[in-house]
């Protein structure tokens, strides 16, 4: 039943779109980015925002949560706690070549730079677009150092001061979903 609403609801919002294939189409362009992480060696879901500044550069967020499984030892308080080591916010700024490189409108390379709670870092990026609404993407990225929470990931499974974002590779994979493209919302 969940997939059937699930499916509806794409329908509804993708169905009606005009197609017009191109992965950045700078000021007008935002974007939401579904996909999988992998954060050093920790399988989770990411949620992206990205919205357009100009032809070169862009700004967004996004929610990262690991999927981990609790020690079945803890405390109520420590399972919580627990909970907060497994998911990051993120927000970014990021620069696209498509346009620089003089590419198809279909593709788009970027780079960027992230401040989380919990870690700092740069990423780098691909996006491909089927249509003006449903893409792809794949991205790397690393985390040089923790910033608010917990500098380092030293901390024991289960700590409350434990980050596991801090200093790690990160790989991404997903799609995109154009929902705002200077003629209206999708």
């Amino acid at each position: 039943m969940k997939r059937l609403i699930a499916l509806i609801v794409l329908c509804l919002v993708i169905g009606p779109a005009k197609l017009f294939a191109q992965a950045y189409d700078g000021s007008t362009d935002r974007k939401m980015f579904v996909g999988t992480t992998m954060v050093g060696d920790k399988f989770g879901i990411e949620i992206q925002s990205d919205d357009g500044i100009n032809d070169l550069l862009s700004y967004g967020a996004k929610l990262i949560f690991l999927f981990i499984k609790n020690n079945e030892e803890l405390d109520e308080f420590d399972r919580m706690s627990s909970a907060f080591t497994k998911f990051d916010l993120v927000a970014f700024f990021r620069v696209h070549f498509s346009e620089t490189l003089n590419l198809s409108e279909k593709t788009d390379p970027y780079l960027g730079a992230d401040l989380s709670l919990k870690a700092l870092g740069g990423h780098v990026g691909f996006k491909y677009n089927f249509s003006e609404t449903i893409g792809v993407y794949v991205q790397a990225g690393h985390n040089f150092s923790g910033s608010f929470w917990a500098a380092t990931p030293e901390h024991q499974d289960g700590d409350f001061l434990m980050n596991r974002f801090a200093e790690k590779t990160n790989i991404s994979l997903g799609f995109t979903i154009n929902i705002y493209s200077g003629r209206g919302y999708r």
